[in-house]
């Protein structure tokens, strides 16, 4: 098999070390617009199988030509892309599969199912952790009720590195500025409905080092394919909760009420200038210098029937950083799902052509099977209905 993975990022080099590890996996290449980031992530974390070269999404005939004679497109860009990667992927007919789209996205990229049903080609949106283990784990759980009233998925975490910054994160910046400015979409009696930022706190409790801790709804792309996923089920209520560093959503709130997250430009001292750009590159800036010690805990709970009797269950996954390779847990369970599911759908594993929400497409028993090789635990139990 040969992979292109695009992004040479935190979640790409990810990517490229677990495809790295795949006996199947004789070709890697990593392609990002700086591609000495990209040679860096190629000789760090590639195993000898991967090269690197230059990139640019917005240029699609030369990307498609990229692309050309590799078996899939792993896109690992800021989600913003994900429709120009996947026109590229036409293009070159090949298969195709991202880390998510923040809803909106992942809606729109639905609309390019009838153009790869036409060429014979997959493509899966959203096959990082959240979304795609979540979506997985939804799947898992919904497969044995005669009916789905209700999918929650909670996303937590807790990273005991010290930062001299809020924003240092170790992943993307923007798409945490738009998760903390984007009104979260909450699937509530069969209807979508925009929710006030980081709204209805619910308690919860997680293993340590996360503990007791406090989750609000955020957009994120679950929303965009579960509810359709299992609509002929009757599911009623779909939403997304995370945690988020207090410090992080103060701050951020601060600057969207001065107004630094404001996209259209503004004249300053006889230029024009976006806020929001402005404020990425200053954020950028203070990407962390020292390795998370992170975990991050993914978990699903679905309610039902079976007949006349109520069911409810809880599915969780959880996983850990390391440091030898060095990736943060969020890194681990983001990147590897993708590149697991690029391996699979290489065996034959994952069948399908069009454009499939993972928990339509990808075996749970299988693709979980491959996870906890990797590490990651999961726990099942059942609820009060």
């Amino acid at each position: 098999m040969k992979i292109v993975v695009l992004g040479a990022g935190l979640m790409g080099r990810a990517v490229v070390y677990d495809l790295g590890t795949a006996r199947e996996v004789k070709n890697i290449v990593v392609a990002d617009f700086d591609r000495s980031r990209a040679h860096d992530v190629a000789q760090k974390f590639g195993h000898g199988v991967t090269r690197a070269a230059f990139a640019d999404v917005r240029d699609t005939k030369h990307l498609a030509k990229l692309l050309q004679g590799c078996d899939a497109v792993v896109n690992c860009t800021q989600y913003n892309w994900n429709l120009d990667v996947m026109r590229a992927a036409l293009a070159a007919r090949v298969h195709y599969m991202d880390l998510g789209g923040l809803y909106y996205i992942t809606r729109k990229q639905f609309a390019l199912d009838r153009d790869f049903c036409r060429i014979g080609k997959l493509a899966i949106p959203g096959m990082g952790g959240a979304p795609g283990i979540t979506n997985v784990m939804a799947r898992a759980l919904a497969d044995s009720l005669d009916r789905v009233d209700a999918i929650k998925v909670y996303n937590a975490g807790a990273d005991e590195q010290h930062y001299d910054s809020p924003v240092a994160y170790s992943f993307s910046i923007a798409t945490i500025l738009d998760e903390l400015t984007m009104p979260p979409i909450h699937f509530v009696n069969g209807r979508y409905v925009k929710k006030e930022m980081l709204s209805e706190p619910e308690p919860g409790t997680f293993p340590n080092p996360i503990g007791k801790i406090v989750l609000r709804h955020s957009i994120h792309s679950e929303l965009g394919t579960l509810a359709e996923s299992f609509r002929k089920k009757g599911v009623r209520e779909v939403f997304f909760k995370i945690n988020y560093d207090p410090k992080l959503v103060n701050l951020v709130r601060s600057l969207v009420d001065a107004g630094f997250t404001q996209r259209e430009v503004i004249p300053v001292n006889g230029t024009q200038v976006a806020p929001r750009a402005v404020l990425l590159a200053l954020m950028q800036q203070k990407a962390p210098s020292k390795p998370p010690l992170d975990v991050e805990a993914l978990r699903v709970v679905v309610t039902g029937r079976n007949g006349k009797k109520r069911v409810a269950s809880a599915l969780e996954m959880w996983a850990d950083h390391t440091r030898r390779p060095q990736l943060s847990a969020v890194a681990r369970d983001t990147g590897f799902p993708a590149a697991i599911a690029a391996v699979m759908h290489g065996r034959g594993e994952i069948p399908g052509v069009g454009v499939q929400a993972p928990e339509n497409v990808v075996p749970p028993e299988l693709f979980f099977s491959e996870l906890k090789k990797r590490g990651f635990t999961f726990r099942r139990w059942n609820l009060k209905a």
